[in-house]
């Protein structure tokens, strides 16, 4: 019996110790496969990202120099414009424009390569105006943010259509904060030619030795809301206005895919200008809010952005101005809305922390 017993007891053991190189058997394999599995995810993301960052920064550098700095500072002084048209098309066509207060700003900005953030000082504080306005660019690649809402000092400055042709009534009676505005956007662009870099003319990092262009692709989102007080401006005319004038809110989302041009023409040593114009087709839908209904409409349209510059930059130091519009066009017969904002920028600033 004691035999026996003994010979139960080994096979027990036996059979667990079996169980146990089966299973770190197993164990080992998992962690060889996990092992195999992230050793392929990190070559697959670093070739990822290389990848992108050849896409996005591949130049020439017979044509285009890196800056040898990773930070710079860049004091700067910027003026922005708004202007707005409200109109109907045909014989009886009217038309109503619709300015705000210019915005004088200054402005601190701290960047680390291609990134750039900041602080401003509005020197018009009695505007209220939110604004989120900001441009990022890589050698070929770049992104544009927009964000803003204004509320008041939106005023009429010209009309078409009414007062019986006695538009000279406007300067007697100004007719003030008329229009409530917000608008959202984001803007991609990218520049094909790699003798070209957008960065050269509008981000400061990197240097034009040499005059190129490139064909520029893009496309956008862009929402747009007007609140429009159109009985201020009745209480004030001879003429009634068009029926499809009488909106109280109209609101759309914008859609364009964009074809154009860039040139960066280097005119003398470490002197540049540049030129960017990017016409784009818009889809627009359109909700409109009127006393009685809400209307539902669609619109296909142009829209531009308009890019400038003019630049000294010796890869320590720079001083330039440069200039951004943006124009949006509604028009679905017999009510066109358009709209356009620009900035011009004047600074100067100094890189430092040389890159190793």
């Amino acid at each position: 019996m004691r035999s026996l017993g003994n010979i139960k007891s080994l096979n027990i053991k036996a059979i667990v110790i079996i169980i146990a190189l089966i299973s770190s058997m197993h164990t080992a394999a998992q962690e060889k496969a996990q092992t195999k599995f992230l050793g392929k995810l990190k070559g697959f993301t670093t070739k990822t990202v290389d990848f992108i960052g050849y896409v996005l920064n591949d130049i020439d550098t017979l044509y285009v120099e890196k800056s040898k700095y990773n930070l710079t500072v860049r004091p700067a002084y910027s003026y922005s414009y708004e202007n707005y048209i409200l109109g109907t098309t045909g014989n009886t066509g009217q038309g109503i424009g619709i300015v705000p207060d210019s915005r004088n700003v200054l402005r601190l900005n701290f960047g680390w390569r291609w990134l750039i953030v900041g602080y401003s000082i509005d020197l018009q504080k009695n505007r209220p105006l939110k604004e989120f306005n900001t441009s990022l660019y890589s050698t070929r690649f770049g992104l544009d943010l927009l964000y803003r809402k204004g509320s008041e000092g939106y005023h009429v400055n010209e009309m078409s259509g009414l007062y019986n042709g006695n538009e000279g009534a406007l300067d007697k009676q100004p007719l003030e904060d008329v229009l409530t505005v917000k608008q959202l956007g984001v803007g991609l662009h990218y520049a094909f030619n790699k003798r070209f870099s957008y960065s050269a003319a509008y981000g400061q990092t990197t240097i034009q030795r040499a005059s190129a262009g490139s064909l520029v692709v893009g496309a956008g989102y862009n929402w747009q809301e007007f609140t429009f007080d159109h009985a201020r401006i009745e209480s004030a005319t001879t003429t009634p206005l068009h029926n499809e004038l009488l909106f109280d809110k109209t609101a759309y989302n914008d859609i364009s895919i964009s074809v154009g041009y860039a040139y960066n023409w280097v005119f003398a040593r470490n002197m540049l200008a540049g030129i960017s114009v990017e016409p784009a087709i818009s889809y627009k839908h359109a909700k409109q809010q009127y006393s009685e209904e809400n209307r539902m409409q669609h619109s296909i349209a142009m829209d531009f952005t308009t890019r400038a510059a003019l630049l000294y930059n010796n890869n320590r130091y720079y001083a330039g101005a440069s200039y951004e519009s943006h124009a949006y066009c509604y028009h679905k017969k017999p009510l066109y809305m358009a709209n356009e904002f620009g900035v011009l920028e004047i600074y100067a600033g100094f890189y430092f922390w040389r890159r190793k």
